[in-house]
């Protein structure tokens, strides 16, 4: 009975799939890098990886609260342990709850403009799994909430109103929307079905050419980006690959490898933070 609880424990929170947890954390450490202009402060660290894992494994239970009745029509999801009956949804408000008391503990040891912004995302956070049933393109929604980390951190390091901030979180934005949506394709039959909004079924046969527009419009920030920061010839070649891992994820997503090409997005990330640590620390070299 209790290796149930935990495996369903687990299993709503995703800490058994955590490329959520990275696709949060590699920009977050990006807006670290780029806001620091000293030598990086490693408690800031702690809290943004902490931070990752605690609003990644939050988000999920409550998606799971809301999404319930959904989730269980739909082949992808009707395993999950909300809607297999796995765990009660008293035990998922719980987790909920304890999850929750766990991130304001972590809000706490902030400063008072980083709370304020933690704050005001909060609500988007716990909102977002409800804009699947009125906005046509609830990815938009999620693009300005999965990227709160950047805004958070640049006030923690006194920089809320940085111009490197809102390009960074423009940046991700329209990559967020673009990865997303491959996400979104896995599920396009039975959204179709049940009635659920996305991109996918908003954007239908087109969907492909405006994933490749938002991709496009995350690299001219990103390069508009290395711009601002002074970056060199690393930064430069980072977005040369990343046009290169854009094109590989439209070929396997052809194939019907939607989910594959949403994962491969970790190495994006990955890869920036690699060529931002290279060109502002020398790690590496």
């Amino acid at each position: 009975m209790i290796a149930e609880k935990i495996n369903g424990f687990i299993g709503i929170t995703r800490l058994d799939k955590p490329i959520g947890i990275y696709l949060l954390l590699w920009p977050a450490l990006i807006a670290l890098l780029i806001s620091t202009e000293a030598s990086i402060d490693y408690s800031f660290v702690i809290i943004i990886v902490a931070g990752s894992i605690l609003v990644r494994s939050t988000g999920c239970v409550i998606n799971d609260i809301f999404d319930m009745e959904f989730d269980k029509k739909v082949g992808r999801t009707k395993d999950r342990p909300l809607a297999s009956g796995q765990l009660s949804k008293r035990e998922a408000y719980f987790i909920f709850l304890l999850l929750s008391v766990f991130s304001l503990l972590l809000v706490s040891i902030l400063e008072r403009q980083a709370q304020l912004v933690c704050l005001f995302f909060a609500v988007f956070i716990v909102s977002y799994p409800l804009t699947k049933r009125f906005l046509k393109i609830p990815q938009i929604f999620l693009g300005i909430t999965f990227g709160s980390s950047i805004p958070i951190i640049f006030s923690m390091n006194e920089k809320l109103l940085d111009a490197s901030m809102w390009i960074l979180y423009l940046a991700n934005f329209f990559w967020i929307v673009a990865y997303d949506s491959f996400y979104a394709m896995s599920d396009y039959d039975d959204d179709k079905k049940l009635g659920v909004n996305s991109s996918i079924t908003y954007w239908g046969q087109k969907s492909q050419n405006y994933i490749i527009l938002f991709q496009s419009f995350s690299l001219i920030f990103f390069i508009f980006l290395g711009y601002l920061n002074n970056l060199g010839f690393i930064w430069y070649l980072a977005i040369f690959f990343t046009v290169l891992l854009f094109y590989y994820q439209h070929s396997i997503s052809r194939n019907n490898e939607h989910l594959k090409a949403f994962k491969n997005n970790n190495f994006i990330g990955l890869l920036f933070l690699l060529a931002l640590l290279i060109e502002k620390y020398n790690i590496f070299i």
